[in-house]
C-alpha cells in the first residue's frame, strides 16, 4: 500500500511540477484565431478511481507550440495517509484546476489502452477569449479548489457549467434518451455491473437523495453523458444556430477487456438457508453464535451509516434507509442473547423491532431509496432471527408467571 501510494505521489509530482512552472507565464489570448480549445473525453478504467471516465479541456496553439489540458480532476496527496483516508471519507478532500501538458496528460490513457477522444469546440474568437478569461479566473491560487461533489460539482459538470457561462442562454443543450428516465443510482449500476461487491458497497452507503429522476443538466455528472449530449447541442444566436462541436477524432482507441459479472446474490440467499436450517434443526448453541455473528456485523455496518450520514459532508450518503435493517440496535439483541435474559423491556424491543424488520420486508417496493438485491436475504433472515428470539423472550416471561 505505501509503495502505491509513493508511485502516485510521484507521478503526481512529475506531471503537476513542469506544469507550474510554465502554466502561470502563458498568455493564451496571443494568436487566439489559431487557438483550439477542445473537450476530451476519456474511457473509464477498471481501478476504482477511473470506472467513471474522465473529463478535461485541452488549448493548442500550434503558432506558439502549446498544447495544455485544464483538469478538474487533481487533488494533492498527503504524506499522512490516515489523514488523507479520514478528509476523504468525510468528504472534506479538496479537488483543484490545474494545468498539465498534453503529453503528460494522455500518457497513462495510452498505456491503459483506455480511450481518448477529442471534440473541438466550434467558437468563434470572442467567445474563445470568453472561455480562456473564465479559466484565467479559475486557475487563480485563491480559486483553484473546490469541494467535490461526485453528482454535482466534478471534472465534467464543471464543463458544462463553463460552456454555459460563455454561452449563456443561447446554448440548446441536446436532451438525451436516459434524461428524467433513470435515477442516479440506476445510470451509476451500468458502470458498476461488472463490480457487484463494489455496488453494494456503494448501495449500501449512499441513501433515498440518489434515487431520484437525472434530468438533462444533471445526467451531465458523467463523462460520456457531457460527449453524447454535445455532439448534437446547438448554440443559438439570433435567427443562426451552430453546433457547439465543430470537429470530432480520436486520440487512443480503446481496447476494452472483456469481463464477466458475478452474481453475489447466492451468498446472501446462502446465509439466509444457514439461519433456516439452524433454526429448523434446532441448535440453540449454533443459533447463539450465528446470531451473534450476524447482529454484530450488521450494528457495525449500521455505525458506519450513521457516521456517513451525520458525520460526513457528503450529501449523498444522507437519508439512508438501510438503517432499518444495518442498526447499531441490534447490539441491544446481543447484550439479551449473552446475558441470557428475558423481560418487559427486551420484549418490546423485539416486538418493535420485527414491526420494523416485517414492515421494510413487506414495503421494500414502496419504498422510495432502492435496496440493493443482495440484502434482500438479509433482511429476511434477520426478520427470523429476531422473530426466534421474540419467541424464546416471550416463553421464558410466561414460564416466569406461571413459576409465580
Amino acid at each position: 500500500m505505501l509503495q502505491k501510494y509513493l508511485t502516485y505521489k510521484i507521478l503526481f509530482l512529475l506531471i503537476i511540477t513542469p506544469v507550474y512552472l510554465i502554466g502561470n507565464n502563458i498568455d493564451f489570448t496571443k494568436n487566439i484565431n489559431t487557438t483550439k480549445i477542445s473537450i476530451l473525453t476519456c474511457d473509464p478504467g477498471n481501478e476504482i478511481y477511473s470506472l467513471f471516465g474522465h473529463s478535461a479541456l485541452r488549448i493548442k496553439d500550434t503558432k506558439n507550440q502549446i498544447d495544455m489540458v485544464v483538469n478538474w480532476g487533481l487533488f494533492e496527496f498527503s504524506e499522512n495517509q490516515f489523514e488523507f483516508g479520514y478528509d476523504f471519507a468525510k468528504g472534506r478532500l479538496n479537488y483543484f484546476m490545474g494545468l498539465q501538458s498534453m503529453t503528460n496528460f494522455i500518457y497513462e490513457y495510452a498505456r491503459s489502452n483506455r480511450g481518448v477522444r477529442e471534440q473541438v469546440l466550434n467558437l468563434d474568437e470572442q467567445e474563445k477569449l470568453n472561455l480562456l478569461s473564465i479559466i484565467s479566473e479559475n486557475y487563480k491560487p485563491e480559486n483553484r479548489n473546490y469541494r467535490y461533489e461526485f453528482f454535482y460539482d466534478n471534472c465534467s459538470s464543471r464543463i458544462r457549467d463553463l460552456l454555459v457561462e460563455v454561452f449563456k442562454e443561447k446554448i440548446n443543450f441536446h436532451k438525451s434518451t436516459l434524461a428524467d428516465k433513470n435515477t442516479f443510482r440506476e445510470i451509476i449500476h451500468q458502470y458498476l455491473k461488472y463490480d457487484p461487491w463494489l455496488e453494494l458497497g456503494i448501495d449500501l452507503v449512499l441513501g433515498k437523495k440518489i434515487d431520484v429522476l437525472v434530468s438533462n443538466n444533471n445526467l451531465m455528472f458523467l463523462p460520456e453523458k457531457v460527449e453524447s449530449i454535445l455532439d448534437k447541442s446547438q448554440v443559438e444566436n439570433e435567427s443562426e444556430k451552430k453546433n457547439i462541436i465543430l470537429t470530432k477524432s480520436t486520440i487512443v482507441n480503446s481496447n476494452k477487456q472483456e469481463r464477466t459479472s458475478e452474481n453475489i446474490v447466492k451468498y446472501s440467499w446462502g446465509i439466509f438457508f444457514i439461519t433456516l436450517i439452524l433454526l429448523y434443526l434446532k441448535q440453540s448453541h449454533l443459533i447463539r453464535v450465528w446470531s451473534i455473528m450476524n447482529l454484530s456485523v450488521l450494528g457495525i455496518l449500521g455505525i458506519l451509516l450513521i457516521f456517513m450520514w451525520w458525520g460526513t459532508d457528503h450529501q449523498a450518503t444522507k437519508m439512508n434507509f438501510n438503517l432499518l435493517w444495518a442498526s447499531p440496535l441490534h447490539f441491544i439483541l446481543i447484550v439479551n442473547i449473552l446475558k441470557k435474559k428475558s423481560g418487559v423491556f427486551y420484549y418490546w424491543f423485539l416486538v418493535f423491532s420485527l414491526i420494523i424488520i416485517f414492515s421494510t420486508v413487506l414495503f421494500w417496493f414502496a419504498l422510495i431509496q432502492d435496496f440493493n438485491p443482495f440484502v434482500k436475504p438479509l433482511i429476511i433472515q434477520l426478520g427470523l432471527i429476531y422473530y426466534y428470539y421474540f419467541k424464546k423472550n416471550k416463553n421464558q416471561i410466561n414460564l416466569h408467571k406461571t413459576s409465580g
